[in-house]
């Protein structure tokens, strides 16, 4: 195996293509083309932006084509066309496959993508960390650039954590191969449990939270406010929930100005102006432009909707006391719409009135955080306090729900019972995020495990073909354990 020589990405011209060969090493020992060699690439401020903007783009590669992937899972998504049909079917019937053929593989290249992108973090981190602050046009750039570089590290694992190791269980040996260095030689790396995963995750967070940019309106990069959302995230899949509480609410008690709740849902996805990319919603997301485009998943293969998934949201009800409260037909109707591959999501805008080709990935917005909070604060005080039913009905409120005590689309009232209000965080969460990161095939995933799989909530009953817990993670490819010798441990149940 051939040692690796210290490459770092550099913006526009990070495109990778895999060949067969490159596919006999593991996937994060993969070499970039169009690179340079990193001592020689960050040496003041304008090659460190250069570096640091080569990271973004490495995350709006191969990783934003795997964002689909939870919601085939959880059943929200089909596919048509020919592209990666066998294994995006395979998702679709809870049965992942272990594909062994480079085209076929999108699982491999999208956590090679995450790697490179964690390659590119610490590359950065290394030698930026080495410069003076005097090599910067103000005192607190280097800190800037050093916070953002750990934000998209921390990004960078938690998303190959929840992919491909069981996040849900703190006390598991199967978490990630942590990569805190750049690459330097062929070795590879075994894999840490999910705890260590965790803490490293929350360490690099840390860093950015603290020296990250202010949140920038139409910037896209990782700033503070976007780090802490993704901190008060990660904290509610580890069953932290008292953090994960305690995270978003100063988040909440915080907004106003920069960020907070955009008044009205459906201008956070207007595709007919570039003025949605200066919403107050978004405290973190990728936005791709002419000149460096976001591929989403529709490049590669239709990410449909399935109709009779959010059909029976749309129809669906909650009997609290002695009203009907319905779920929301309307935040359903106006996100998708008909094409030639059917029913397709419109979060993910290609082109506008104006003109412009651009897109935008949102994975950070204010409604979550609402609803981050609303859950871990009924969990952590195993009650419906009146923080937590506030948080859910702001986020019906902005929907367009009335208060008058009656049936229909109303908020709820504060008579309903644990169970039920932790059940509508789940679907008002669906019925908001649709089809953006995928949250609602996480969501069945810890309402099962906090159940203890296969005893309350099961995924199961709202998927029937997710009936092995094992398979509710994705396998490593037999390519990166072949070419690991085997360093790396398999999942469960794809031995």
């Amino acid at each position: 195996m051939k040692n690796i020589i210290k490459y770092i990405s550099i913006l526009g011209v990070v495109l990778v293509c895999f060949t067969s060969c490159e596919l006999t090493t593991p996937i994060d020992e993969i070499e970039l083309q169009y690179q340079l060699e990193a001592e020689a690439a960050i040496s003041n401020e304008g090659s460190a932006d250069l570096a640091l903007a080569g990271a973004y783009s490495s995350l709006k590669e191969e990783p934003t084509f795997m964002l689909g992937i939870p919601s085939a899972l959880s059943g929200l998504a089909g596919v048509a066309g020919a592209y990666y049909k066998d294994e995006i079917s395979s998702w679709m019937v809870n049965e992942p496959l272990n594909m062994e053929e480079a085209g076929d593989n999108l699982t491999f290249s999208g956590m090679a993508g995450l790697y490179r992108a964690i390659n590119d973090a610490n590359w950065i981190i290394e030698k930026v960390g080495e410069l003076s602050e005097g090599s910067f046009s103000t005192p607190q750039r280097k800190a800037e650039m050093l916070g953002e570089a750990y934000g998209i590290r921390a990004l960078s694992h938690f998303y190959l954590l929840r992919y491909y190791g069981q996040w849900y269980d703190t006390s598991s040996n199967y978490g990630i191969a942590l990569r805190l260095e750049p690459i330097r030689d062929g070795s590879a790396l075994p894999r840490n449990t999910v705890a260590e995963t965790y803490a490293q995750i929350h360490s690099d967070l840390d860093f950015a939270i603290a020296n990250a940019p202010d949140l920038n309106m139409n910037s896209g990069y990782m700033n503070k406010i976007g780090a802490r959302a993704i901190k008060a995230k990660a904290y509610l899949y580890a069953g932290d929930y008292g953090m994960a509480a305690s995270t978003a609410k100063a988040l909440i008690d915080g907004a106003g100005g920069t960020y907070g709740l955009s008044p009205t849902y459906n201008e956070i996805f207007d595709n007919t102006s570039q003025a949605i990319f200066n919403n107050p919603e978004i405290l973190f997301g990728l936005r791709g432009t002419l000149q460096a485009p976001l591929p989403n998943t529709v490049w590669y293969f239709a990410y449909t909707i399935n109709g009779a998934y959010t059909g029976n949201l749309s129809a669906g009800s909650m009997t609290v006391g002695s009203q009907t409260i319905n779920y929301d037909l309307d935040r359903i109707n106006s996100t998708t719409g008909g094409g030639f591959y059917g029913l397709t999501t419109l979060k993910v805008p290609s082109f506008f009135a104006d003109g412009e080709d651009d897109s935008l990935v949102y994975y950070a917005r204010m409604a979550e955080v609402y609803l981050i909070y609303a859950e871990a604060e009924a969990r952590n005080s195993n009650s419906v306090t009146t923080d937590a039913l506030d948080a859910l009905n702001a986020i019906r409120l902005r929907a367009g729900a009335t208060d008058t005590g009656g049936d229909g689309f109303e908020i709820y009232p504060d008579s309903i019972t644990l169970d039920q209000f932790l059940e509508a965080v789940r679907i008002e969460k669906t019925v908001e995020l649709l089809a953006e990161t995928g949250e609602e095939w996480f969501d069945m995933v810890r309402y099962d495990w906090v159940d203890g799989f296969g005893t309350g909530f099961q995924v199961s009953d709202h998927k029937a073909t997710a009936t092995n817990s094992d398979k509710f993670i994705l396998p490593f490819s037999k390519l990166t354990l072949d070419a690991g010798f085997n360093i790396e441990i398999q999942n469960p149940s794809y031995e």
